[in-house]
């Protein structure tokens, strides 16, 4: 007799490979649409080639006093909820796949996106805080930092966007069967 294909841990549900990545998904909407509200373009939070002083200088001159506030009071903390929700999103697809039988190396690639790039979304919004705080003295290196984490972490959350459709589809696979 065939052993049945366990479908889902106690620990981590079958459903949550299908609702924990949507959950990503409409939070990054709703990010996005939380900040466009606020009049805030995210436009240094998601430049892939990075950005250097010049170009805060003149984004953070042009947004004024009212915007600059409300973007380090209103849409990042937003952002850093955000961040932290999809790190642990990928945290649990770790476990989650690793408890299903993969292994660690495999279950870190569908999950392990998330996970750091979570945690450098959180470092970039630190960073990007900094800068606010300063502002009108723009120094390189808060920038350099800044930069470098948010052209990091927007790799990470690709990556991580493809880690959770691999791990969706392992995890699903044996449903087929």
């Amino acid at each position: 007799m065939i052993d049945p294909v366990p479908l889902y841990s106690s620990a981590i549900p079958l459903s949550f490979f299908l609702w924990g990545p949507a959950l990503v998904m409409l939070m990054f909407w709703l990010t996005g649409l939380w900040a466009s509200r606020q009049g805030v373009a995210r436009m240094l939070e998601s430049d892939w080639n990075g950005f250097n002083a010049a170009d805060v200088e003149k984004l953070f001159a042009a947004y004024g006093e009212d915007r600059r506030n409300r973007y380090r009071h209103r849409v990042l903390p937003a952002d850093v909820a955000f961040a932290l929700t999809y790190g642990i999103v990928g945290a649990i697809i770790v476990a989650g796949v690793a408890m299903r039988g993969f292994p660690w190396w495999v279950a870190a690639l569908c999950g392990g996106g998330w996970l750091f790039g979570g945690l450098c979304d959180v470092v970039e919004n630190f960073a990007v805080a900094r800068l606010l705080d300063k502002y009108p003295r723009v120094e390189a290196g808060d920038v350099t930092l800044a930069s470098g984490f948010t052209r990091l972490k927007l790799v990470l959350f690709t990556l991580g966007v493809l880690g959770a459709l691999v791990a969706a589809y392992l995890v699903l696979k044996p449903l087929a069967v």
